[in-house]
């Protein structure tokens, strides 16, 4: 593989993934508002566990151009631990929190 095409397809892949993070994000705090109660808090736990994995993505790729801040590597390595497992930890509350609702609803039943 070459520089250019691997550079290409990684440029390809982060939009990808910038656009669909977005948009769960807006549609999760859209939806919040108008479901309100338990079925809104999962979404948007689920929301914020998003744009946390997405804040963490976008600082590695600031890191791997080069632009390092004021942090130092230890500092650099428990932001990185702190927000992937705060953002996991959201992640896993907003989704079964919402399949808890969707198995007292019924609606995953075969």
């Amino acid at each position: 593989m070459s520089d250019a095409f691997f550079s290409l397809a990684f440029k390809a892949s982060f939009l990808t993934l910038l656009v669909s993070s977005l948009l769960v994000v807006y549609h999760a705090m859209r939806s919040a508002k108008t479901l309100g109660g338990t079925l809104g808090q999962g979404l948007k736990k689920v929301a914020a566990g998003t744009t946390l994995d997405t804040i963490m993505i976008i600082t590695y790729m600031l890191l791997e151009r080069g632009d390092r801040g004021i942090l130092n590597d230890e500092q650099i390595r428990l932001f990185f631990v702190t927000v992937g497992i705060f953002g996991a930890a959201l992640l896993i509350a907003g989704y079964l929190q919402i399949y808890r609702i969707s198995k007292r609803l019924k609606l995953f039943t075969v």
